[in-house]
């Protein structure tokens, strides 16, 4: 198994958010206890050649999914294309392996544009992303039966790609709607002051993670 950036990523976004109190330290509280969760069905059920579940990442990737399927505004359309995309490719590198140079650079870009030009949004593309490949799981077990020697389910690669490039945009996207939102905080927060009294202003990004 290749390095575990995914989940130091994590980690650190547990402790920095705890550790400046931010509304979304309960978002991370969440995925860390479905880490642990899937770490005790590891020790419970250890996983054997060729298939290698990792339940640690599975169950991080169910409830990130659960979340932004429930801020998604568009959900079906691009689950169902990014699926195809995600199908194509297994069934592509079984039959002709090692045609496409970079193949799975290249099937993830397709993917990651398929997800955002039908979810048109950060959470429904973060939804599409990672429901197709949950659901790509049960695919790859059918299609790879006695075909190759090992599989890692969720793939490393995109499981590390995924965890840095949607914790990239939301840094970027909280940056800009912080810098956006600065325009309008002293009205804001007055509204805030005379509606519900003193409380802490938090950027929309950090409301969403509530």
């Amino acid at each position: 198994m290749s390095f575990p950036y995914g989940e130091w990523i994590i980690f650190f976004l547990v402790l920095v958010s705890w550790a400046e109190k931010r509304a979304s330290r309960r978002f991370f509280l969440i995925l860390m206890l479905a880490w642990l969760i899937g770490r005790g069905l590891e020790v419970i059920f250890p996983s054997t050649t060729p298939w290698h579940w990792h339940f640690t990442r599975l169950s991080v990737m169910i409830v990130f999914w659960g979340w932004a399927w429930q801020h998604a505004e568009r959900r079906i359309l691009p689950l169902l294309a990014t699926s195809f995309v995600l199908s194509l490719e297994t069934l592509f590198l079984v039959n002709e392996p090692g045609v496409i140079p970079y193949e799975i650079w290249f099937f993830t870009v397709i993917l990651l544009i398929v997800a955002r030009l039908t979810a048109d949004s950060y959470w429904g593309t973060a939804a599409a992303f990672t429901g197709s490949i949950l659901l790509n799981q049960v695919f790859i077990r059918f299609t790879y039966e006695g075909i190759v020697r090992g599989a890692d389910f969720p793939d490393p690669f995109l499981w590390n790609l995924g965890v840095g490039l949607f914790t990239v945009w939301a840094g970027l996207r909280l940056g800009w709607l912080s810098y956006t939102d600065s325009k309008r905080e002293p009205l804001m927060v007055e509204q805030q002051f005379l509606a519900k009294g003193v409380k802490a202003y938090e950027p929309l990004e950090e409301r969403e993670l509530q």
